[in-house]
This record gives structure tokens, sequence and C-alpha cells, in this order.
């Protein structure tokens, strides 16, 4: 009897972990930064494929209503990663990466979810985007 009573608890664990929103697509990414006015462009990398945790980035050019430069982008990597557990070892890897790293575009990282959003902007005290991202990744 306490065996089935324990089967059901966890089928009924899973089911509710399965069901959880917190598992999202590009397709919802992209809708959320749409809803701030976002406009993104596909951008190919020539060189090596920033990968995390065996997840390859979808790149693209960021421009909004507050770009006064639109021949000089800033840009935006979306790793959409299978679980939210995968997603943090993504964040562990970058994070170690970039101890050393001396930029001349500065990251910004959003979490949710199994999403990880890397905007490398321009400025580091003032990034153009920084707030309408917040947004669209609340918005997910």
């Amino acid at each position: 009897m306490k065996f089935k009573f324990g089967i059901a608890i966890l089928i009924c664990l899973i089911a509710l972990v399965g069901c959880s929103k917190d598992k999202y697509n590009l397709q919802d990414v992209n809708n959320a930064f749409k809803s701030q006015n976002l406009i993104l462009g596909p951008y190919g990398l020539m060189g090596t494929i920033p990968t995390l945790n065996k997840v390859i980035p979808e790149m693209n050019s960021i421009e909004g209503q507050a770009s006064v430069d639109h021949s000089d982008h800033e840009f935006v990597y979306f790793y959409i990663f299978k679980t939210e557990s995968a997603r943090k070892s993504g964040v562990k890897e970058i994070k170690n990466e970039m101890k050393n790293a001396k930029f001349t575009t500065y990251p910004f990282l959003y979490e949710k979810g199994n999403v990880l959003t890397i905007y490398w902007a321009k400025s580091k005290e003032k990034p153009l985007f920084n707030d309408s991202i917040k947004l669209a990744i609340d918005k997910l």
C-alpha cells in the first residue's frame, strides 16, 4: 500500500514539474522582445561559435526605439537549454570563461527558466537596452 502511494506521489510530482511554464522556446523569447519594441535581426558569427553546456546560441543584432546609430548594432545571444538545471550549468561555464576576459563590449546576463540571454552592450555604465531586456525577460 505504501509503495502504491509513493508511486502516485512521484507521478504527481513529475506531472507538476512537466507542466510548469519555466520551459521556454525561441518563439517565446522573440515574442517577449517584440513586446518591448526590440527589433532583432539574425546575425551569424565567423569563427568559433560560443557554445555553453553544448548549446549553440541564437545570435541576433538588436535595435529599439532608443537606438541612435542603426548601422552599429549591439548583440544579444539566446541560449535555450533543455532544462533550468542545464541553464545553470551554462551560466557557471560563461562566468568561468569571463573571469579573465578583456571585453570591447560588456556582457549582461539574464536568466529565466531554461533560457539564458546575454546582451553585449557597448557601455558598461549605461547599457542602451538593459531596462527593455529586463522587462522582456520578466514577461516570459
